[in-house]
């Protein structure tokens, strides 16, 4: 079972990284059962820090939540990290925190929505995970990137966040951010905690098969994390020895509390 849930898994993420392949249903009732409502809203997690939840995005049959992230930097500035569906109404309530100066792709699957949020916001820098600039369907789409993100972080926002890289196999590699004044950790997809009850009965089991739901690393994703070698390992060591609050991710229920201690069980199986 956990190696059909293993494929699917990666043909999901495969799916999810394809511009157009991401849609949501349009019943509402249907879309608060698989979200986290309130929807499409930025909703305060912490000091400079909000998160807009959004969704549910189907990659091959499976409804799964997805989260952007929004850190305000020292100068006022804005970083959206992992954009979710651009709307009107949701441009003016992340407007109403700063202004949007960087889009943030961190890793091969969280690209899809930025075409619109750079249409809206031609003067933002959108920043690429490793490799992503790369990939056949981004080279494809109207998006366009200006810089690539590294393992250590740039000038523009170096007084506020830490960052590093993850790197993996099968063209996978995760960009993580720490938010230093609150202590707040944010990835995308190398931890999911996705709740059972919010999932279709099909992908309830594929995903608990997976440890989709269990706050750690999905099966699927494993096997690319572990191509990433000793230099994955060592990235991931020196996540969990930031000794986060707190930890955001795209997929699933954040650790709003006790982030070390969560975050740690999330790695055991690679640390």
């Amino acid at each position: 079972m956990a190696g059909a849930a293993g494929f699917v898994g990666v043909a999901a993420i495969g799916l999810c990284a394809l511009a157009g392949a991401n849609r949501r249903p349009e019943n509402k009732d249907a879309r608060h059962r698989a979200t986290y409502p309130p929807l499409d809203v930025p909703k305060a997690f912490a000091e400079g820090v909000w998160i807009v939840d959004s969704g549910p995005i189907n990659a091959m049959g499976l409804t799964l939540p997805v989260r952007m992230t929004i850190l305000r930097l020292v100068n006022g500035d804005l970083l959206l990290h992992s954009p979710t569906p651009f709307s009107v109404e949701v441009a003016k309530a992340v407007e109403a925190l700063g202004r949007v100066r960087h889009l943030v792709a961190p890793n091969i699957a969280h690209w899809t929505f930025l075409a619109d949020w750079q249409r809206a916001y031609p003067d933002a820098t959108t920043w690429a995970a490793p490799g992503l600039q790369d990939r056949a369907q981004v080279r494809a789409s109207s998006v366009r990137f200006d810089a690539e993100l590294g393992e250590t972080a740039p000038v523009e926002w170096a007084d506020t966040l830490d960052q590093g890289v993850v790197p993996g196999g099968a063209g996978f590699n995760e960009v993580w951010f720490f938010h230093r004044q609150t202590k707040t950790l944010v990835l995308v997809d190398l931890i999911e905690n996705l709740d059972p009850d919010k999932l279709p009965p099909i992908a309830r089991l594929l995903m608990q098969a997976s440890a989709a739901t269990d706050g750690t690393t999905a099966h699927y994703l494993r096997l690319p994390v572990r191509l990433g070698g000793a230099g994955a390992k060592k990235a991931v060591q020196a996540i969990v020895a930031l000794e986060p609050d707190r930890v955001i991710f795209a997929h699933g229920r954040p650790f709003e509390s006790n982030g070390a201690a969560q975050l740690k069980r999330a790695f055991d199986w690679l640390t």
